[in-house]
């Protein structure tokens, strides 16, 4: 590939180290980052109608709605076995969809799987009163198959549209999608279940916002820069270049080469350790403080959504800063991963095992460790192992993280079981606390296995390049250059 630095002919080894790009790249707001925001949003409509199951289950077991008319259940099955149970079922559809979505493309798959969920989160319902306990993990079987396959789509089409250098932006637009979700639905399922209209209408209202997101994905959702039909010139040169493609070329998949190298290792461990920290927060923290600290459901949902909202906008300075970090040569690409994966995952366990010391009768005192929790976490899915498979190979990004979403999710199955095993008193901190210690250890052990085998290098089987039509672009290596034109993200 020919193309101007300083003057000079970047070698193609240097571009597998990724570029800075300084040519025109189009529109301000682009069509790569109407991609990004729709599966962000999307991402965060299906990991909503997930997690708030932890404050519905509440109001499901329990008389908490004004009106007495809304049905609640004494089940014998525990709370943590219902709220696993979507996990049982996406490991399979992880290992494979993101395969498939490379091979033959996202977009109606991502239709589909959203679909399916809105189906199945709208019978919850129906088959708690028919099935009871078994009916809801019916319902929560198929929502994993369809959301195990929509995770590793959604990397199919950031790795079609990110380009190198708005990784931690465009990841942070991803992370938003899933923070806010959690705000929203924490908050309003909580508000709702109290109400009058009772708990089946928190599930309804996410059925609807499913589908109205559905509509705008079948409309706006692209599978690459290629197919787009009104994207520009400029722009697309711009992407294709970043991530060094060709039109229309497909690449056989090396599965061999990827599963023997470290580095893919390295990203698909700390996620593990990065998911099951997230499923627990998600899960378990609300029962923990109904339970340890007395608050109602409705107090619940706000003390549960404030750290989210705190972590959200610190989100913003976090990926601006990593790509700073980068671009500025403060840290290289790889070492800044390795710190903000580190330090979010540690952070965050820390706080979470802290949060039990709080004595109950300072219920609040718990306010400032659970902030604490989400922010830390935020530090690591924004310049971390998320983002990191990316640095690896766009290409095959979506198939590293597919085969780590299905290990994440084997992982992560036992986390709210933990709860039902290790429990016996839910009032009692000391037992929580042992619940959330080896939660501390899964998630932190794998960030340091990060540390060792991380790599930023573009990998031999990665590569992928790209012949770029005239007029030709002038780039330079990242780090190396800090002009920016100001048509910049």
């Amino acid at each position: 590939m020919d193309a101007e630095k300083s003057s000079e002919t970047v070698s193609s080894s240097e571009l597998t180290d990724g570029i800075l790009y300084k040519g025109d790249k189009g529109p301000r707001w682009g069509k790569r980052h109407i991609q990004v925001t729709l599966t962000a949003m999307g991402t965060g409509i299906l990991f909503s109608t997930k997690s708030m199951l932890s404050i519905v289950i509440l109001a499901m077991t329990s008389q908490q709605s004004v009106n007495e008319n809304v049905p609640y259940y004494e089940w014998e099955t525990g709370n943590g076995v219902i709220i696993s149970s979507i996990l049982w079922s996406s490991m399979a559809f992880q290992l494979v969809a993101g395969h498939i979505g490379k091979e033959y493309g996202a977009k109606w798959l991502i239709l589909g799987s959203a679909a399916i969920n809105a189906i199945a989160f709208c019978l919850i319902p129906a088959a708690a009163s028919i099935g009871g306990a078994t009916g809801v993990i019916i319902c929560r079987l198929v929502q994993g198959a369809a959301q195990g396959s929509f995770t590793p789509l959604t990397a199919c089409i950031g790795g079609a549209w990110v380009p190198a250098e708005e990784r931690a932006r465009m990841g942070y637009i991803g992370t938003i999608g899933i923070t806010v979700s959690i705000i929203i639905s924490t908050v309003v399922s909580g508000i709702i279940a109290k109400s009058s209209l009772g708990w089946p209408w928190a599930i309804y209202l996410f059925v609807i916002i499913n589908v109205i997101w559905c509509v705008f994905w079948y409309f706006l959702g692209y599978n690459n820069p290629v197919c787009h039909p009104t994207v520009t010139k400029e722009e697309k040169t711009y992407i294709q270049v970043s991530l060094m493609q060709e039109d229309y070329k497909k690449v056989p998949t090396p599965w061999v080469k990827i599963f023997t190298t470290l580095a893919v290792w390295g990203v698909i461990l700390a996620q593990i350790g990065t998911n099951f920290l997230l499923t627990m927060l998600s899960n378990l923290n609300s029962m923990f403080i109904q339970e340890v600290f007395a608050f109602d459901i409705q107090q619940n949902a706000l003390v549960s959504a404030l750290p989210v909202l705190l972590s959200t906008g610190s989100g913003v300075g976090f990926a601006f800063l990593s790509d700073f970090i980068i671009t500025r040569k403060c840290l290289s690409v790889v070492n800044t991963r390795r710190t903000f994966q580190l330090t979010g995952v540690v952070g965050s366990s820390l706080s979470l095992v802290l949060s039990t010391v709080v004595p109950p009768e300072h219920a609040y005192w718990v306010v400032p460790f659970l902030c604490f929790e989400s922010i830390f976490l935020m530090l690591s899915m924004v310049g971390g192992s998320t983002i990191s498979g990316y640095d690896l190979s766009p290409t095959f990004a979506p198939i590293v993280y597919g085969v780590a979403g299905t290990c994440s999710d084997a992982v992560g199955l036992f986390g709210p079981l933990l709860e039902t095993w290790l429990i016996s008193d839910t009032t009692a901190a000391d037992e929580w606390r042992l619940v959330f210690i080896i939660t501390a250890l899964v998630a932190s052990v794998p960030s340091i296995a990060f540390v060792l085998f991380a790599s930023d290098k573009r990998q031999d089987w990665g590569d992928i390049e790209i012949r770029p039509a005239e007029p030709k672009p002038e780039i330079s290596v990242i780090g190396e250059s800090t002009e920016r034109k100001d048509n910049e993200f």
